[in-house]
């Protein structure tokens, strides 16, 4: 079934215009996909003030004992091989976390791999692993026994030890209401940090809660720039590094809750981008014509033939289909005068009722 992933990329890729995935991008994503396990349901990053950098991939596996089979089944076949595909060691941590996963962190809601790809990418690389803790947990403090248990399992704990304290205060700052959704481990990277992220800071509350964490840069720009995506948007979360000290960048995802055409404040969310440099003048355009479902009936490809022997399995009224959605854009903070916006496309494969 490794080619349905491939497949997959075929029929997506003629909804991501050139703007955003261009030729070389998408024979980087294809090559890609042919090594990776056949879970649909995942995203693309692509970054907005550019059309010639790469663009990553995510794939996003839930707690369902079909997905687990298969991610665990792959790697197992990936770490054993004697083939030409390069495997980098670590990827064991990724399995004892699985595994580990089923057994005794069932509340983990969900994980993400993150591919950085380039033009040339052909082989499997280690992704970087985003564990979503349990949502709307207050105090914060009450996840923070399954983040480190996590983080154990995929770095050792020696491997984070001397980043603890810090992760820790990240937990306990957290006002009322607010909670950490995800932590990231950037294997793929090196990262000397963990990606955090933080939810549901309200504009008021972000600089005194970087103060208690330690971050120590300037703040007046910040919170002029929170103010200001605030005031555009439904939510914003907040991205940390957290490593021996909590690093100056800070990301800013900004999410809305109903997708394009019907919420028609992503045009204007977007046109404000170009405004301040931030998204060249054609990609809003690509981004907003990403929405939608690709059926059998509207897609430009053949369909994957896994899906369509799967398909006969299914009741009479159910239909294959792969839904789009816009996840979010994040502006990324390094300096006042060092910003960047990236746009996160969302799809999944499902099956769809007739009666729904």
């Amino acid at each position: 079934m490794n080619s349905t992933l491939r497949e997959s990329i075929d029929l997506l890729l003629p909804h991501l215009m050139p703007t955003l995935v261009n030729p070389d991008a998408a024979l980087g994503l294809k090559a890609l996909a042919s090594n990776l396990a056949p879970i649909l349901r995942g995203g693309f990053e692509c970054r907005l003030s550019t059309n010639s950098s790469p663009v990553d991939f995510q794939q996003c596996v839930v707690p369902d004992e079909s997905e687990w089979t298969v991610l665990e089944e792959h790697i197992s076949a990936v770490v054993t091989s004697t083939n030409s595909i390069s495997v980098d060691p670590r990827a064991s941590q990724l399995q004892d976390f699985l595994a580990q996963w089923q057994l005794s962190l069932q509340s983990i809601s969900e994980i993400w791999l993150e591919y950085d790809i380039d033009d040339s990418s052909v082989f499997l690389p280690l992704p970087a692993i985003f564990f979503g803790l349990p949502q709307e947990v207050s105090p914060a403090i009450e996840t923070y026994a399954i983040a480190t248990q996590s983080l154990d399992l995929l770095l050792g704990s020696l491997g984070w030890h001397e980043w603890q304290d810090n992760l820790e205060q990240c937990f306990r700052a957290c006002p009322d209401g607010v909670f950490i959704s995800h932590i990231g481990v950037m294997l793929s990277r090196n990262s000397p940090a963990l990606r955090v992220n933080v939810k549901r800071l309200q504009p008021d509350l972000l600089i005194p809660y970087l103060q208690e964490i330690g971050w120590q840069e300037e703040t007046e720009e910040l919170e002029a720039l929170m103010i200001q995506l605030f005031g555009l948007v439904d939510r914003l979360t907040v991205c940390l590094d957290v490593g021996q000290i909590v690093y100056p960048q800070i990301g800013l995802e900004c999410i809305f809750l109903q997708q394009p055409p019907d919420e028609t404040r992503w045009a204007i969310f977007l046109d404000y981008l170009v405004e301040r440099g931030l998204c060249l003048p054609d990609k809003p355009e690509a981004l907003l014509s990403w929405p939608g479902q690709t059926n059998p009936l509207n897609a430009k490809v053949s369909w994957p033939s896994d899906l369509i022997a799967a398909s006969l399995l299914q009741p009479r009224d159910r239909f294959t289909i792969f839904d789009r959605r816009l996840s979010h854009i994040k502006v990324v903070w390094r300096s006042p005068d060092s910003l960047e916006a990236k746009a996160y496309l969302w799809f999944e494969h499902q099956w769809l009722s007739g009666k729904s």
